[in-house]
């Protein structure tokens, strides 16, 4: 079973996919995957990272201003997703327990080939965990394998706790 976590900006997808990641590493599980976190200057978002969770690779996946293709206001780094975000989720398809992939979102999708590794991964006998944009859902929402908790600030807890007891085969 497949967990795909989806919500607005900022209700907390990121932070509850970390929590199940130290939560799976306590029990002593092998996690592989991408992370995504913003750059901040100050309080201002200013673009956002990409992390290999097992390596710990990571580069500029969009800046504010850059050159690349656009979201918004975000040039998008095309050879950072090839050289840090595909390689992580292969690599953690390839000898992860579980694969964490945060987030599937439109800057991600700016390379062609990274849904088809989403959905390498996806199709995997690996549990993937992930964080959809809420608009990217439909790519998923019909897979019979896919589990889909739509998060807000009310419910995290509860879900955090009902993704914990999927996890542990309760």
């Amino acid at each position: 079973m497949n967990i795909i976590i989806t919500g607005k900006p900022g209700t907390g997808k990121t932070t509850l996919i970390k929590r199940i990641k130290n939560h799976l590493e306590e029990k002593g599980a092998r996690i592989g995957g991408i992370f995504t976190p913003e750059i901040r200057e100050g309080k201002k978002r200013t673009g956002f990272e990409i992390i290999d969770i097992m390596t710990g690779e990571r580069g500029i996946l969009a800046k504010k201003g850059a050159p690349g293709p656009r979201v918004g206001s975000y040039g998008v780094n095309l050879e950072t997703i090839k050289r840090v975000g595909i390689p992580g989720i292969e690599n953690a398809t390839r000898s992860a327990d579980y694969i964490i992939i945060d987030e599937v979102a439109p800057m991600e999708l700016k390379d062609p080939n990274f849904l088809a590794k989403v959905e390498d991964a996806l199709s995997s006998d690996k549990t993937v965990i992930a964080a959809f944009h809420r608009k990217l859902i439909q790519n998923v929402k019909n897979r019979k394998d896919v589990q889909i908790f739509k998060i807000n600030p009310k419910n995290r807890e509860i879900i955090y706790e009902k993704i914990k007891s999927i996890i542990e085969g309760k």
